[in-house]
């Protein structure tokens, strides 16, 4: 926290992101294997959910 206060640097970014993981995580809970969790993970936190019909 010091540094944060010091350097004006802080990993909140980090952690929205990882939020947003666990947030699909708990989502997520029918996928069978890891490659279709990653493939939503890229599909909605990379931008391409603005694709879907």
């Amino acid at each position: 926290m010091c540094n944060a206060l010091i350097l004006n640097f802080s990993n909140t970014m980090a952690e929205r992101l990882n939020g947003k993981i666990q947030e699909n995580k708990i989502i997520a809970k029918g996928y069978r294997t890891f490659k279709n969790f990653r493939s939503a993970i890229l599909f909605f936190l990379g931008g391409l959910f603005n694709l879907y019909p």
